[in-house]
């Protein structure tokens, strides 16, 4: 019963991403994109020149640099749709996906900020710019601790059979079904509070926070295919490094960037050092079980 919703929800799964990836879709969502600019800067035009009242939900638009911060928000939300389909493929990298919408998340907490821009006098620049500086730096800071991952992460293949391994990717396909669900459902609900109330506030922080509980059920079933200590402690690592990008975003200016940062670094030493005790591209556990490189089928 348990293998035939595994392979209902891998068919499904399957299809959705063959679409997502498709250069079709790409073209479409950056037609998308370029058309959510475009109309922001008409919406600005004709409340600038008091064509459309100032008041409620357009009350935004009246400052042209919120059309950047729109496009960006809409970018960001393209790309956590690409990191769920990453989940399958590997914990490790996804985990470094995380980090990577950190990054993205950072740069558009500075384009907010530049949102906050009214007029060129430096007296009422000041502090915007001081908040952009300090969340570019960090997001080029953790975009270079990820260059690093990249490069000195291994993946490796923790079943004994390769149909013990379709197994468990097909039990990370499902559970990454059910992130797509979450997701739609949290994008739902923003759209509706701005519709309702005017209001838009990206629930990154929520989505997140599911996150963490997806990784943790990764974990447990984990459990079904290897029970060593390394193996588990490479996993229970990477689910406190989700936690520490889940703090920093609901952390107060300075504190996020440097909660952040030191997270990537946390990463960045976890993979060094797992590297470092496992030696080259095998290694045995404690069971005395070969380990392997993942297979780029596995991966790609």
């Amino acid at each position: 019963m348990i293998d035939k919703i595994l392979i209902f929800g891998e068919q499904i799964y399957l299809k959705i991403k063959d679409v997502w990836e498709t250069e079709r879709m790409h073209r479409i969502i950056s037609n998308f994109l370029v058309f959510i600019f475009l109309m922001s800067l008409i919406l600005y035009f004709l409340i600038r020149h008091h064509f459309l009242p100032e008041r409620g939900l357009l009350k935004s638009f009246a400052n042209p640099f919120f059309s950047i911060e729109v496009s960006f928000t809409m970018l960001l939300l393209t790309e956590i749709i690409s990191m769920i389909f990453v989940l399958p493929k590997s914990v490790a990298k996804s985990v470094t996906k995380q980090f990577e919408l950190l990054s993205l998340i950072f740069l558009r907490h500075g384009f907010q900020e530049f949102s906050n821009v009214h007029s060129l006098d430096w007296h009422e620049m000041v502090k915007p710019v001081e908040h952009m500086f300090v969340y570019g730096a960090s997001s080029l800071f953790i975009y270079f601790i990820i260059g690093i991952v990249y490069k000195k992460q291994r993946h490796i293949i923790i079943c004994r059979t390769d149909r013990a391994q379709r197994n468990f990717v097909r039990f990370k396909r499902g559970i990454s079904l059910l992130l797509l669900a979450a997701f739609l459902y949290i994008a739902l609900k923003d759209f509706n509070e701005l519709i309702v109330n005017s209001i838009y506030v990206a629930s990154f922080h929520t989505f997140f926070t599911i996150l963490i509980f997806s990784d943790i059920l990764v974990l447990l079933i984990t459990i079904r295919y290897a029970l060593d200590y390394r193996t588990m402690y490479r996993y229970s690592a990477f689910i406190l490094a989700t936690i520490f990008i889940r703090i920093a975003l609901t952390s107060q200016a300075y504190y996020d960037v440097i909660i952040g940062s030191l997270a990537a670094l946390y990463l960045l030493f976890l993979v060094l050092t797992y590297n470092y005790f496992e030696g080259a591209k095998k290694f045995k556990n404690h069971s005395g079980f070969a380990h392997k490189p993942l297979p780029n089928k596995y991966i790609k």
